[in-house]
């Protein structure tokens, strides 16, 4: 089992410019090692391939699943339906990672992310799960409502593998992780508070510079 570390928030400045021949370096570097975005797992599982499950929002995430596409992650997710209950995705995810285990896939290359509820069903699917090797990612995904709350109380102490979570400083609904990640031995987690003011709207877009932070956690970089 992973010991889990407890970090300081840390906070990281967003940036305001831009470098674009960098960038267009890095894109043509992702384009050659694209994944694909799936609705649901593919019939044909590649173990060489990473995959990740990302668990969207109240908002269409597809601009979020083509940007990790093009990092070249596989990517499975599916439009979040507005009466979508965190549990409920919770256990399709737990479902989709159990697939990929059999399918030969190592937990090392497989991640679990998610926004807002999403984020606090990557959380309770983590409990779920309780597979140390899956790395996963909290997008603003804390103290958002009761479901978060009951969670963190009730379950959160079962959470295990490796989870980065991500909020803005401006974001009014969000907020901080370590309760719950205090009560969970098993858990190897880390946070970061970003500071561009982008709210709680930040993780709409995949801006490279929450994207970069995301990617290396994912890499173990």
């Amino acid at each position: 089992m992973a010991a889990r570390r407890q970090h300081p928030v840390r906070s990281f400045l967003g940036w305001k410019d831009t470098l674009p021949a960098f960038f267009c370096a890095v894109s043509l570097s992702f384009a050659a090692n694209a994944g694909e975005i799936y609705p649901e797992l593919p019939a044909e599982l590649d173990p060489q391939r990473f995959y990740l499950i990302f668990l969207q929002g109240p908002v269409a995430g597809e601009p979020v699943a083509r940007g990790f596409a093009r990092r070249g992650f596989e990517v499975v997710t599916e439009r979040r339906r507005p009466s979508s209950d965190p549990l409920e995705q919770a256990r399709k995810t737990m479902a989709q990672v159990t697939a990929l285990l059999q399918g030969g896939v190592p937990g090392s290359r497989i991640a679990v992310a998610g926004y807002d509820l999403g984020g606090t069903a990557a959380m309770i699917a983590s409990a779920l799960i309780r597979d140390p090797s899956i790395s996963y990612v909290v997008l603003a995904g804390c103290g958002l409502d009761e479901r978060y709350e009951r969670f963190a109380a009730q379950l959160a102490d079962q959470m295990a593998g490796r989870m980065l979570h991500l909020w803005e400083k401006t974001d009014p609904r969000a907020e901080s992780c370590q309760y719950a990640f205090s009560q969970a031995p098993q858990l190897d987690s880390d946070e970061k508070l970003l500071s561009n003011d982008g709210g709680h709207e930040l993780f709409w877009e995949p801006a490279p510079f929450w994207m970069d932070i995301v990617q290396q956690f994912l890499e173990r970089r």
